[in-house]
């Protein structure tokens, strides 16, 4: 992994034009011919484009861009500060709640007290009783949705 992130970063022109070639590759024998999801291949140029527009619609996500430290056995990805921002902000919720669930002494059955509240939420939002069974809450939910589709779809 670390060999094909070093020859994208470092390979610059050359690596767009090979990965444009892959990415040719991939959708014209998986997407077309294998899957059959779309029945127009691509010739060079346009998987190079849309390679180009993947990179430009990603680049704010920092996968491009080159590690600020070049270390030799460089192991982590180095976020945009939005990542950084996130890992922060969900770190601090899951930690709050950590400690809420470790003032309850017991964390033993801390598994079925997390399903119980899945369940609970699920059932809230199809409209049934909270002791239903997971089978009943399944179909349920998979009717609501449905309905939502359908709702959608006459709009």
């Amino acid at each position: 992994m670390d060999f094909i992130i070093r020859t994208i970063v470092r390979g610059g022109v050359g690596a767009f034009f090979f990965f444009s070639w892959i990415l040719q590759l991939l959708w014209n024998g998986i997407l077309v011919d294998q899957l059959a999801l779309v029945a127009v291949k691509v010739n060079y140029w346009q998987a190079a484009a849309l390679w180009f527009f993947v990179t430009i619609l990603t680049a704010w996500m920092g996968i491009a861009r080159r590690p600020r430290i070049l270390i030799p056995n460089f192991r982590y990805r180095v976020f945009g500060d939005i990542a950084r921002t996130v890992k922060r902000e969900v770190r601090s919720r899951l930690g709050d709640w950590a400690q809420e669930e470790s003032r309850d002494a017991d964390l033993s059955d801390l598994g079925d007290r997390i399903e119980s509240k899945i369940k609970r939420g699920l059932a809230k939002w199809v409209g049934t009783d909270e002791d239903v069974e997971w089978d009943d809450l399944g179909e349920q939910i998979e009717r609501r949705i449905k309905e939502k589709l359908r709702d959608w779809a006459d709009e």
